[in-house]
């Protein structure tokens, strides 16, 4: 992703936090945000936008999925009275659950030289990413707890964004996490959403870049 690239993205990822999130605390979390890595870093080490700039873009696609979704399938269902659930999700909550809910990767992902055989099993380094976790609270756990240091969550935003990874975040947790996922599916639309939305935006939307685009020289 170039400068340009990553300086757009920055300025629509701003431009939807003032539009869409009203709650106090959010212009001073946008500051914070200035001074981190946030715009710039990838969202993940070896999948989905693994390169500079990844974090962000990700946050804006899954905001704009889940906003597709919501307009297309929930919303319509709701005003129906065909959904399981009675409360309507408002639009800043789907902006806050979506738009933050990978805070936890702010001074995550950390550039290094990496190395690995190529096709020829000749050494190659490569620029990639290690990860480095100085506050190791968990995922979704660690985006609430960051969020709430500037804002007030709702109970449903909270639960949206801890269990945005769905099943993926269960692992060996044990079956206590797994009966909380299935429980707080059940307390509002909003905890589907934004996991329905982050998975399809990492999965269809995001490529991958390969280590051998990324190839600095051969040993």
């Amino acid at each position: 992703m170039t400068n340009e690239e990553m300086q757009k993205n920055k300025e629509v990822f701003q431009q939807l936090c003032k539009e869409f999130i009203r709650r106090d605390g959010i212009l001073n979390l946008l500051e914070y945000l200035d001074t981190t890595d946030f715009y710039v870093a990838p969202t993940s080490t070896n999948y989905h936008l693994n390169e500079p700039g990844g974090l962000c873009k990700h946050s804006i696609n899954v905001f704009q999925t889940a906003c597709g979704i919501y307009d297309v399938i929930l919303a319509p269902a709701l005003k129906e009275k065909r959904a399981c659930f009675t409360k309507e999700v408002t639009m800043e909550s789907i902006a806050i659950a979506t738009l933050l809910h990978d805070l936890c990767k702010v001074g995550l992902y950390h550039q290094t030289e990496r190395f690995k055989k190529d096709e020829n099993n000749r050494w190659v380094t490569y620029l990639g990413y290690e990860i480095n976790d100085s506050f190791p609270l968990g995922h979704g756990e660690k985006s609430c707890l960051l969020l709430h240091s500037y804002m007030k969550l709702t109970k449903e935003e909270m639960l949206a964004i801890r269990w945005h990874m769905g099943a993926f975040d269960l692992g060996e947790q044990g079956s206590s996490n797994r009966f909380s996922f299935y429980k707080a599916l059940e307390t509002s639309p909003l905890v589907a959403l934004v996991h329905a939305s982050d998975f399809l935006s990492s999965n269809c939307l995001e490529p991958t870049r390969n280590w051998k685009e990324l190839i600095i020289r051969y040993s």
